[in-house]
């Protein structure tokens, strides 16, 4: 069977989504599209901090974030744009940390049409915080809290672990599983329960 369009990884922050995203860039020569690019090296700085807040997941908080309505005007920018590339015939691996069904429900919209295979990255929590402190570009507690939300409302075509496998064989086993696949996908899954 063919690749699909799009690869999308979903993980949260620290679980190796963009190690796992290169190796399969390098198989494949799909383009790669990172959130973490898209937001840091795109958004302004004064952005920072509601965005960091927002990849924490759903807070009980009422605090009011400054700039709070941009991270999601971000992230549905970002779904659009990997709906573009696959537009003018290039293959995408994503890699994204959906916190929020509404988020979810955006990207199974955004793609409608396109062929995605969907891919829940986990890792083993106390891997995460290790990971977390060696990078120092990650506020402490990220990780965690993203992991109590990223996967909650996902559907899957494939899930993997990152903990002590290498990215390598990771992605060897996303390719095989991808050109394997048969029945209703993830996301075609995900569009007949979207929230209305």
């Amino acid at each position: 069977m063919k690749l699909p369009d799009v690869i999308l990884l979903n993980g949260t922050s620290s679980s190796g989504k963009s190690a796992v995203a290169a190796m399969l860039q390098a198989r494949l020569s799909f383009v790669r599209m990172g959130i973490d690019d898209f937001i840091w090296e795109r958004a302004p700085a004064s952005w920072y901090g509601a965005v960091r807040e927002y990849l924490r997941g759903p807070r009980s908080s009422d605090t009011p974030v400054e700039h709070a309505g941009e991270p999601e005007k971000l992230f549905r920018a970002f779904h659009r744009a990997v709906r573009v590339c696959v537009a003018e015939g290039m293959g995408v691996v994503v890699d994204d940390a959906i916190v929020t069904r509404k988020l979810l429900d955006d990207w199974v919209a955004a793609l409608e049409g396109i062929d995605v295979f969907f891919v829940g990255v986990h890792c083993d929590a106390e891997e995460l915080v290790l990971r977390e402190w060696a990078r120092r570009d990650r506020a402490p507690g990220t990780a965690m809290s993203g992991l109590k939300h990223v996967h909650a409302h996902a559907s899957y075509d494939l899930e993997i672990d990152t903990t002590t496998t290498p990215s390598s064989v990771l992605a060897a086993q996303i390719v095989s599983a991808a050109q394997a696949r048969s029945g209703p996908t993830a996301f075609e899954r995900l569009r007949s329960t979207a929230l209305g």
